[in-house]
């Protein structure tokens, strides 16, 4: 299967994170979008979680369709960084082509993750616009990095061929976060 997984703490989840995995599944052609929640976002603050439960809740009334499905890694893989939960994901699915599914304000703060460069070595990226243009996308010491491993819509069918490999999806216009639902 192709799967996509879209990393969050949906905290809340809102239209945007459906937008990004119902655009993806159309771009990608694929089977399901997993969307992956983290307890906690090691780079935010803990005081602004609503309850791991309640967000569960929140996702399974939002989601309207069997192609995307909640999974929970943090508790088997006893870590919230996403590089331990992707050697996870590719050693218990190896089977299975994974991409990961970001909007660009989070590929903004890549640089601040652990291990940032072994993720992109690990698993192909597809970032969705959201209130970045695209120049400003390429400026950025992750994109500058990599700039040879991006690809452009025309080559997506490569996206899973070698590693690294990312591409950024500039036609993506929900710019809805949940800082900003968090905060009305």
């Amino acid at each position: 299967m192709k799967i996509g997984i879209l990393g969050s703490s949906f905290n809340p989840p809102h239209i945007g994170h459906l937008k990004i995995s119902e655009q993806a599944i159309e771009i990608f052609n694929l089977d399901e979008v997993w969307w992956m929640i983290t307890k906690h976002n090691p780079l935010k603050n803990l005081e602004e979680y609503l309850p791991f439960d309640e967000r569960i809740e929140k996702i399974n009334s939002l989601i309207r369709t069997n192609k995307i499905k909640v999974v929970h890694f943090e508790d088997k893989v006893q870590s919230n960084y996403l590089i331990d939960n992707v050697k996870y994901i590719n050693k218990e699915f190896s089977n299975d082509k994974f991409i990961f599914l970001m909007g660009s304000d989070s590929f903004c703060e890549m640089n601040k993750w652990k291990n940032h460069d072994d993720i992109l070595h690990k698993i192909p990226i597809a970032i969705f616009n959201r209130q970045s243009s695209e120049e400003e996308i390429l400026k950025l010491e992750v994109a500058k990095k990599y700039e040879k491993f991006r690809l452009n819509m025309d080559n997506k069918q490569n996206i899973y061929k070698t590693l690294p490999s990312w591409i950024f999806i500039d036609n993506f216009s929900e710019n809805i976060s949940s800082s900003e639902l968090r905060s009305n």
